[in-house]
């Protein structure tokens, strides 16, 4: 999955272009790509949920933060200085 300035790098790559998937960069088709729409919703969060705890999806976790430290977990993704999710601790 790919977006925004390093969709049109990795795209060449792929050896088949309809494997490249842009979610919320819709360009991604002039590529031969597929753009998937995001929905944050009840339903696609269960599923979602589902996928990962059947090991189906791996979601790349670089920092847990404790609710108290929100501003600055929230101000690393802003600043574009993480590589994959950052998660807030509520409980």
């Amino acid at each position: 999955m790919a977006g925004g300035s390093s969709l049109r790098t990795v795209a060449p790559l792929a050896q088949e272009p309809r494997n490249v998937i842009a979610v919320g960069d819709v360009s991604v088709s002039e590529l031969g790509g597929r753009f998937v729409e995001r929905r944050v919703d009840r339903e696609s969060l269960e599923r979602s949920a589902r996928l990962a705890l059947g090991g189906l999806l791996a979601p790349v976790i670089t920092a847990v933060h404790p609710l108290s430290d929100a501003p600055t977990a929230l101000a690393t993704v802003e600043n574009g200085h993480t590589s994959g999710k950052v998660v807030i601790k509520v409980a």
